[in-house]
C-alpha cells in the first residue's frame, strides 16, 4: 500500500502543477497562489522566500500581457519534482521592454521546474523563458534569416 502511494504523489503534483497554469489562465490569482506554500521560493531570481514573490511576477506578467495564455506542452513529474515545457500567446496591447503596443500576437517557450513539499504545494520554482523570442517579434532584435 505504501509503494502504491508514493507513486501517486508524483501524479497529484502534476496534476497540482496543469491546475496552477489553469487557474492562471482563468485569471484567478488567488486559486493560483493556493498552490504554492507560503514559504516558496522562487530560485530563479534573487528574492528570499515567501510566496509574495512569485505572486508578484505572475501578477506583473499579467498586467504587461493581459490574455496571456499558458499552454502545457510537456509536463514530467518524479518524486517531489515537476518539469514543465510551456508555450505561451498573448498580444502585445501593452508596452513592454520599452516598445510601444503593436497588437501583434507573441509566442514564446518556457520552461519551470518545481519542488513540491509533502502537502502537495509548489515550494521552490526555477523558470527560463525564451526572451530572444519575444525580444525578436518586438523588434528589438533581428531575426536570423531563413
Amino acid at each position: 500500500m505504501e509503494e502504491q502511494s508514493q507513486r501517486a504523489i508524483p501524479s497529484r503534483n502534476k496534476d497540482n502543477y496543469l491546475k496552477a497554469k489553469a487557474a492562471f489562465n482563468q485569471k484567478d490569482m488567488a486559486g493560483c497562489m493556493s498552490y504554492y506554500a507560503p514559504d516558496h521560493h522562487l530560485r530563479s531570481r534573487d528574492v528570499g522566500p515567501g510566496r509574495q514573490h512569485i505572486e508578484r511576477v505572475l501578477s506583473s506578467t499579467r498586467e504587461s500581457w493581459p490574455d496571456l495564455v499558458i499552454v502545457v506542452e510537456h509536463a514530467v513529474a518524479e518524486d517531489d519534482w515537476v518539469v514543465g515545457r510551456c508555450t505561451t500567446t498573448a498580444t502585445h496591447t501593452k508596452a513592454v521592454l520599452g516598445v510601444a503596443p503593436t497588437n501583434r500576437q507573441i509566442q514564446a517557450t518556457f520552461w519551470d521546474m518545481h519542488r513540491f513539499d509533502a502537502d502537495g504545494r509548489i515550494v521552490e520554482t526555477w523558470n527560463l523563458t525564451d526572451s530572444l523570442a519575444i525580444m525578436q517579434q518586438l523588434g528589438l532584435v533581428p531575426t536570423p534569416p531563413k
